[in-house]
């Protein structure tokens, strides 16, 4: 297989003439216009399990994101960007239709978004765009409906082989390092961005990119793991599901893991660079539109639990969110004001000049790019399982969590930013009840107004299932 043009660079050389290159613009050019960009080339990069406070320009003391971070200072950043949820199939399809998880419906593993929801690609290939996704984890599968509007989805994931081929072959694929959690995507899919940039043409695209390797199992190449913990020996095994990793582990131990996950992020930002500048040799970087972002953040015992798709607190829910505009218009700005994921469809249509084709339940944030403001509402956030729903309603100053059993917590966020002590004030409590319950009324009503279908049931594909089963999902809830 021929190499890509940028396996031949050193990191630090890549990193260097992405960040030094026009493209990421340059001080003093913030008089150009902040948009409409008509006809200009999107690309969006969500990054699985990216929290925000581990990344530089959202002050994490580590250097775990210089390309993102340099994203950060030659764009926009939203100080204050949540998820609908904390596991990612919800989350891409609020991403992509600018709707919360109770409308678009794809709440569960074994549904596919409904027909009759316009995503994303869908509005940008009718409006002219060649669309393209690739994606490093399994439940951007076609199985779930998430590639619609794509011209081309191209899995990034190592192939599991099928019952039919050699069984000790799928045995050994099931137990080793090309099972799911321990596969590694990231130098596959720049590989997959270069072969496609070779027949690019002279359209204005959409690439989506869906980097996975952040994701547990935590396996970066050594030099990262030197790079955060030089010199760490252990023979635990730091995995999510192993009973070594738990609330009370030794805190020397817990340190190691965290850095690990630095080590994954910092490995998927190089590639991140890798990517940029394969764009900027192409031409393709200096006018485009870009987007970075997560599905959701990760647990580290912030309250007592591991991982995601367990809680609605603000480790899993807040993720970065930033915004490189072409002639780095609005370079170095920062956005204080509350965004959400499912603002991010209606924003970058406004961006392009084109006209949305569905209602979005999410807002166009292009004012506040101008100083301007948009309406401030409670963003929803929820967690579906069989017998119940985890919601939130969280504003700037506070936050509710309920779960329609016996589970409620307020936080005052104003005073208690880490949510470490629920309030027991009831007048605010009643109000944050208001706010939840008014919230998830207008999600209600918004789905009825659309008439677009819920999420159908789907077979989950055989390879599929085998990935979600190997990163302990498909087992219900906590």
């Amino acid at each position: 297989m021929p190499r890509s043009p940028i396996t031949s660079l050193p990191p630090v050389a890549v990193l260097v003439s992405v960040l030094l290159a026009g493209g990421l613009g340059g001080c003093g050019r913030d008089a150009a216009a902040l948009g409409p960009f008509p006809g200009a080339d999107l690309v969006v990069v969500s990054i699985d399990s990216l929290r925000a406070d581990h990344v530089g320009a959202y002050g994490y003391a580590r250097e775990t994101s210089p390309t993102i971070d340099g994203l950060a200072a030659r764009g926009i950043r939203f100080e204050d960007a949540l998820s609908t949820t904390s596991w990612t199939l919800p989350a891409h399809a609020a991403l992509f239709t600018g709707l919360s998880d109770g409308v678009h419906g794809l709440v569960f593993d074994g549904l596919r978004l409904g027909e009759g929801h316009v995503t994303l690609a869908d509005t940008l290939r009718g409006a002219g765009y060649h669309t393209a996704g690739f994606y490093g984890g399994p439940y951007l599968h076609p199985t779930f409906g998430l590639d619609r509007g794509f011209d081309v989805w191209r899995s990034c994931m190592t192939r599991i082989p099928t019952d039919a081929e050699e069984p000790d072959v799928r045995a050994e694929a099931r137990t080793g390092a090309r099972t799911a959690h321990r596969d590694v995507t990231g130098p596959r899919t720049r590989d997959e961005v270069a072969r496609w940039l070779e027949d690019l043409d002279e359209r204005p695209f959409f690439l989506f990119l869906h980097l996975w390797d952040v994701h547990y199992d935590y396996i970066p190449p050594r030099r990262y793991v030197e790079m955060f913990d030089p010199g760490y020996e252990s023979d635990l095994r730091f995995d999510f599901r192993s009973p070594d990793v738990h609330r009370e582990m030794d805190p020397r131990d817990l340190a190691h893991f965290v850095a690990l996950y630095d080590g994954e992020i910092r490995f998927t930002d190089d590639i991140l660079g890798d990517i940029l500048a394969l764009l900027q040799a192409r031409g393709r970087l200096d006018d485009a539109v870009v987007l970075v972002t997560a599905d959701h953040g990760e647990e580290f015992f912030d309250h007592g639990d591991k991982g995601h798709r367990r809680t609605l607190y603000d480790e899993v829910l807040r993720v970065p969110l930033i915004l490189r505009l072409p002639g780095g218009a609005g370079a170095g700005r920062v956005v204080p004001d509350q965004v959400g994921l499912v603002d991010v469809m209606p924003t970058l249509l406004a961006l392009l000049g084109v006209r949305p084709v569905q209602e979005a339940q999410g807002r166009d944030l292009t004012p506040l790019l101008r100083g301007g403001a948009v309406e401030a509402t409670p963003l929803l956030a929820e967690l579906h399982w069989p017998k119940f729903v985890l919601r939130a309603a969280r504003t700037s100053r506070d936050k509710i969590i309920r779960d329609g059993r016996a589970f409620e917590a307020y936080f005052d966020l104003e005073r208690d930013p880490a949510e470490r002590f629920p309030l027991d004030d009831p007048e605010a409590l009643q109000a944050a009840r208001g706010r939840l319950t008014e919230a998830t009324a207008r999600s209600a009503a918004l789905r009825e107004r659309l008439g677009v279908g819920a999420a159908v049931a789907s077979a989950v594909d055989e390879d599929v299932r085998s990935r979600l089963e190997a990163l302990g999902y498909l087992e219900g809830p906590p």
